[in-house]
């Protein structure tokens, strides 16, 4: 053991005994699994097994005799970065010194128009990572493993022109991905999902083979040496703890259709578990027809947000349900990972399986947003953390950079939405610190007035704060001095009502006391006054169906409606004259559907066609929102312009 080691890492472990064995120790000596859905089933025969071949490397396939290639973004970004370089990448990190490079809008299709527009961030001017030649777009040329070409080929081929391996959309993304770079790419959509699963899946087994075979490769050399030998050699080949690739899912059953990607491609000829699994992640219960086909893919199948799982990777085994400490990849949702961390106020927590995570993909971020996304703060606050228990690992080949607290600037994260949104963008800003640089893909849109179905006019009213922290409190001024008074004038005069959407579940409850107070106080006076209904993602479904009866025929004029009960639920609210939206959904899909509202009850023959209206409310902080309505080229003109009032038909 180097000096170094043991004095950053506290524990030292005995000479003789490798991480891997102490590892394997720890995990026959407990019961319980950090997957999140009951005890893991231990197999210490087998385990054994799986020791005597890893000491005696004889795990190694074909490439595991192969030396390192320095030209592999594996080897020069993480197994042997150059440490002076790192050094002077993670100052200029820490001090914020990024330089922006933006590239003129480009199309991620054949035949289509520009549709994004993509911007790199380095920290400072140097450079850290040797970058992939874009032109060059074979496997070999990416150094993918020689066991995941031709499973690759297959579960791609559909996706692929002929002659082809990867699709244009997945040439985009290959120079950012395996250069262990950063990538926040919003133009995720249902149509491109599969594509985008398959390469980052590609990736994270890449990543995973590759760990793995380096550190069977040491483990054959230290079995060849003798012991008095044992000093001078030096191999830095691990982190602190197994776990190498973290992905972060919404749904279980997005998770059922990740693993089956998964072992498509990884070959494996075995998968422990695979049966107990299938019983709680898939289902082939399948949602009405009538609801939106997003709706119908998100929640699809097994749509419980909690899950937590471990996969371990052997020769040909892929096993399912580990123990986190024992596992190569976690899938896990934020409330599940958030779960298995604890919290300040638990005495006992345990977050080291983190330590060393070196990959993190997030796929449908836009939706894990209308889950509870401070669970997705809290899990990046505690990645890459030196772990305050050793886990039996052995510091002697623990890479410099994970003893310097440096894991978090090498970590790549790579993050797919169909939207970008400010927790989103925050989360791009203050928790991806990649030295090899941070790629973003901004999507130009067109805007969805046009996708209404029938020519409308849009209103958009304008008010002004002068920061995101003052903007509740002007906006909720706004509505009670200027646009409700106005809406309740023209709610009384019309056989039908109106439809408020609050996007903010705190924004809701504000608008809902006020209006309540404002009913009782003129009941009081004797003055004219009339209910509402009020229905949010809390509500009962008989709570729902009630109030949504009472504001159908007319006896309550008004009702509130928020943008996560829309989301989860996906609601034909009928009865609506004027729409007014007190915010603007984050979803443009969203702003769609509601407004079809009005055409609804035009079609009922519950409003004129000549009478139904669309109104909302702005300000400067809510541009990307407003873009993806409204359309990129009319953006910056309503959110820096002098006008209050826009309207759009």
């Amino acid at each position: 053991m180097t000096k170094k080691a043991a004095t950053k890492g506290g524990k030292a472990v005995s000479k003789g005994t490798s991480g891997a064995t102490q590892s394997r120790v720890r995990e026959e000596s407990t019961n319980i699994s950090r997957d999140g859905d009951d005890q893991i089933e231990i197999k210490p025969e087998r385990e054994e097994e799986d020791a005597s071949d890893i000491e005696h490397g004889n795990e190694l396939d074909e490439e595991g005799e192969e030396e390192s290639d320095s030209s592999d973004p594996f080897h020069y970004h993480f197994a042997n970065p150059k440490e002076e370089l790192l050094k002077r990448m993670v100052n200029n990190a820490q001090a914020k010194q990024w330089t922006t490079e933006k590239i003129n809008p480009t199309a991620i299709a054949d035949g289509e128009p520009a549709t994004h527009i993509l911007s790199r961030q380095r920290p400072g001017s140097l450079t850290f990572n040797e970058e992939i030649n874009s032109s060059d777009t074979t496997l070999d040329a990416l150094k993918v493993k020689r066991r995941l070409v031709s499973p690759f080929q297959e579960v791609n081929k559909k996706h692929s022109s002929e002659g082809e391996i990867f699709s244009k959309l997945q040439k985009s993304l290959l120079r950012p991905i395996f250069s262990n770079e950063d990538l926040l790419f919003a133009p995720r959509s249902m149509s491109n999902a599969q594509e985008i699963q398959n390469i980052y899946s590609l990736h994270a087994l890449n990543h995973i083979f590759k760990t793995r075979d380096t550190v069977l490769k040491d483990n054959a050399r230290l079995s060849k040496l003798q012991h008095s030998d044992l000093t001078s050699l030096e191999l830095r080949d691990q982190g602190f703890t197994r776990p190498k690739v973290l992905v972060i899912l919404p749904t279980r059953n997005c998770c059922h259709h990740f693993v089956e990607t998964i072992i498509r491609l990884s070959g494996t000829s075995q998968q422990e578990n695979l049966k107990r699994f299938k019983t709680t992640y898939y289902s082939n219960v399948t949602l009405p027809k009538t609801k939106p086909e997003d709706f119908r893919q998100l929640f699809a199948g097994v749509n419980d947000d909690n899950f937590r799982l471990g996969m371990k990777f052997t020769r040909k085994t892929l096993k399912l349900f580990t123990e986190f400490y024992n596992s190569d990849l976690i899938i896990a949702s934020p409330l599940g990972l958030r779960l298995a961390i604890g919290d300040k106020t638990d005495k006992k927590r345990d977050f080291d399986f983190l330590s060393s995570i070196e990959v993190v993909i997030v796929d449908q971020a836009s939706a894990i947003t209308m889950q509870n996304w401070d669970h997705m703060i809290q899990i990046f606050s505690h990645l890459n953390l030196i772990p305050k228990d050793p886990h039996g690992c052995d510091f002697s080949r623990i890479r410099n950079w994970y003893l310097d607290s440096e894991a978090k600037y090498l970590r790549q994260t790579l993050v797919f939405a169909e939207f970008i949104t400010p927790e989103i963008n925050a989360l791009f800003s203050h928790h991806m610190h990649n030295v090899g640089g941070k790629v973003k893909f901004r999507p130009v849109y067109s805007g969805v007035l046009t996708d209404i179905g029938a020519k409308l006019d849009h209103v958009f009213m304008k008010f002004y704060s002068s920061s995101p922290q003052e903007d509740p409190d002007k906006r909720f001024k706004y509505f009670t001095a200027k646009a409700l008074p106005s809406l309740m004038r023209t709610t009384s005069a019309s056989s039908s009502g109106t439809l408020i959407f609050v996007p903010s579940y705190v924004d809701y409850v504000r608008i809902r006391n006020y209006m309540e107070q404002e009913y009782q106080v003129n009941l009081k006076l004797g003055a004219s006054g009339f209910s509402f209904s009020a229905i949010n993602e809390y509500s009962s479904v008989s709570d729902v169906t009630r109030q949504r009866a009472l504001f159908k025929d007319g006896q309550n004029k008004v009702i509130l409606y928020t943008e996560r009960l829309h989301h989860f639920r996906r609601y034909d609210i009928k009865g609506a004259e004027t729409i007014f939206m007190y915010g603007l959904p984050e979803n443009p899909t969203f702003y769609v559907e509601i407004v079809r509202f009005l055409l609804q009850s035009v079609s009922d023959g519950r409003a004129n066609k000549a009478a139904i209206s669309v109104k909302s409310m702005f300000s400067k902080w809510d541009a990307l929102k407003l873009e993806r309505i409204v359309g990129s080229s009319r953006v910056a003109k309503m959110c820096a312009g002098s006008g209050e009032i826009f309207e759009f038909s």
